[in-house]
């Protein structure tokens, strides 16, 4: 069954219409599939600052734990004088 012209201007502005409106139905449709934009999304990058922070940080507690130095506290600020006087004789 061929189209009329008048049929097939208006299929082919109705096509347009779509394309504009509604790309991803017209990728559905057409049964083509159009990539995203090389652009990461703002969550993404925020995900990726996030796990980045929490990386540092842990990283920063582990070196400390594996210093050994720890601060003294009114409990035990007797020996904690008591190891400074004794490095610095």
């Amino acid at each position: 069954m061929n189209l009329s012209p008048e049929e097939r201007r208006a299929l082919s502005a109705i096509e347009t219409r779509l394309a504009t409106e509604e790309p991803e139905l017209d990728a559905l449709l057409s049964g083509s599939r159009r990539r995203r934009p090389a652009g990461r999304s703002p969550l993404h990058l925020w995900c990726m600052l996030m796990l980045l922070t929490c990386a540092i940080f842990t990283l920063g507690v582990a070196l400390l734990l594996a210093t050994g130095e720890r601060g003294c506290s009114e409990e035990r600020l007797d020996a904690c004088e008591t190891v400074a006087d004794t490095r610095a004789a």
